[in-house]
């Protein structure tokens, strides 16, 4: 039997009532170079307790001694909620992810598990709907034993400021950002962090308003860091931009003075004007509607573009 084969054959044993997916399909690693593919019914301290297939009345424990590694085959309710969760339907997903973590809580401290895995990526379809109150409670409860790949183990860490954002601690996310700017992370993380650095830009901008032109700078990270993955985000940092031009007093000056002999291409405002236009159509171009329409307010963007030059002569 191929590989694939094998691996069918052992997701159809946790196919059906979620009470046999608490058995978790996975080949054990030996010390001694054999292999088994059995289903494990629980993991305590490098312990496993398995049996060979459903049938199987007998339970073979084995420890850190003879076991060299674990390969966890694919929860099908894993997989049906990352298949929710790519399609960007959060909360379907979340309720899979909740349902899988709950499936496998016996195996919840084994490397790379199904059970930690589906409280992960819940945690992810909070942060992506940005319910913020319930990140942070089930960031309290989670066990993170089992979580092995280095940008799962750092998302935890980055989940700092979200908690910052629902705390609205501003001074707190903002040294936290400093803190973060040369650590390396992926594009995702890096969006992130630079969407909340920006929101607390824009706060602590109302008592330094020189501080908004670095929250554009932020929001335009996140527009550039994780262009396709973060798409929530994204449309989140355009929107965001375009209510800071919007609200700037020097880009409704350009706009007053377009195309009369007062205007001014070389000022401030005007430059402004052309980058929300710039974004406005970028808006549009890159399908951003179909997450949320653009808004009539800045839908007026559009009308402000810049004279071509002239290339006769």
């Amino acid at each position: 039997m191929n590989i694939r084969s094998l691996t069918t054959a052992v997701l159809l044993l946790a196919t059906g009532p979620i009470a046999s997916a608490l058995d978790a399909p996975a080949r054990l690693m030996f010390k001694d170079g054999s292999h088994d593919d059995v289903l494990i019914v629980d993991y305590k301290r490098g312990y496993v307790t398995y049996k060979l297939n459903e049938r199987d009345l007998n339970r073979t424990r084995k420890g850190p001694e003879q076991i060299e590694s674990i390969y966890f085959y694919q929860s099908p309710i894993f997989a049906e909620a990352m298949s929710l969760y790519q399609g960007r339907k959060y909360a379907e997903a979340k309720t899979k992810f909740q349902e899988c973590q709950e499936a496998y809580k016996t195996i919840d401290t084994a490397p790379n598990n199904y059970g930690t895995l589906g409280g992960f990526y819940a945690m992810e379809c909070s942060r992506r709907m940005m319910d913020l109150e319930s990140l942070s409670s089930e960031m309290e409860k989670f066990r993170k034993e089992g979580l092995t790949r280095e940008n799962h183990i750092q998302q935890l860490e980055v989940n700092a400021f979200w908690e910052a954002v629902r705390l609205k601690d501003w001074d707190r996310l903002d040294r936290l950002a400093q803190d973060w700017r040369t650590r390396k992370v992926t594009g995702s993380q890096r969006a992130q962090i630079s969407y909340c650095h920006g929101l607390a830009l824009e706060e602590l901008a109302k008592k330094n308003p020189k501080l908004m032109t670095k929250a554009l700078n932020a929001y335009n990270i996140t527009l550039s860091a994780d262009f396709t993955a973060s798409m929530e985000l994204v449309v989140g940092a355009a929107n965001n931009a375009l209510r800071i031009y919007d609200a700037d007093p020097e880009v409704k000056l350009a706009i007053k003075l377009w195309k009369t002999e007062d205007e001014n291409q070389n000022s401030g405002g005007y430059q402004r004007l052309m980058e929300a236009n710039a974004l406005a159509k970028l808006y549009n171009q890159a399908g951003f509607s179909a997450v949320k329409p653009l808004s009539a307010e800045y839908k007026v963007f559009l009308k402000y573009n810049k004279p071509k030059e002239d290339t006769a002569g």
